[in-house]
């Protein structure tokens, strides 16, 4: 797999980590092979604060009791998670603009990775070579790159 000038990002509605494949080289067998192996230097790790938060501590009635469970909430919490991927999308965007990569591979959760697609730039979007719709965001980051392996 060639990783060279490649960013691995890893998100979810919490959090946004960036990787950068280093690539590694070591003489083997007697000097007549040449391995290369990789490892993923986190360059971002962002938390999405709002995404985190219990509904209870967005909102309260005016005797500042919390409401619970009525659609006032389901649209708050909509409203949330469409916010948050807007802001994961803009902070992707603002990572590919300084760091310069040429290609991108992503893992987003299911659940929300269309919405996710649909938010990021086209010229973005046109960078992804390798697109996962899961959530990786707690796998070990030893473990990352066999996702995106074909």
């Amino acid at each position: 797999m060639k990783l060279d000038d490649t960013l691995i990002i890893i998100a979810d509605l919490g959090e946004l980590k960036v990787y950068k494949p280093v690539k590694h080289e070591a003489i083997v067998n007697n000097g007549h092979d040449l391995k290369i192996s990789w490892s993923l230097e986190l360059l971002t790790d962002l938390d999405y604060i709002a995404a985190h938060k219990k509904i209870s501590e967005h909102v309260s009635d005016k005797a500042g009791n919390f409401k619970h469970g009525n659609v006032e909430d389901n649209k708050l919490e909509d409203t949330i998670e469409a916010r948050t991927i807007k802001d994961v999308a803009t902070d992707i965007e603002k990572v590919v603009e300084h760091e310069k990569p040429k290609q991108l591979f992503l893992a987003f959760p299911k659940e929300h990775h269309p919405a996710l697609m649909a938010a990021l730039p086209a010229d973005v979007r046109a960078l992804i070579k390798k697109d996962l719709a899961a959530d990786l965001i707690k796998e070990d980051k030893n473990k990352i790159l066999d996702h995106f392996k074909s």
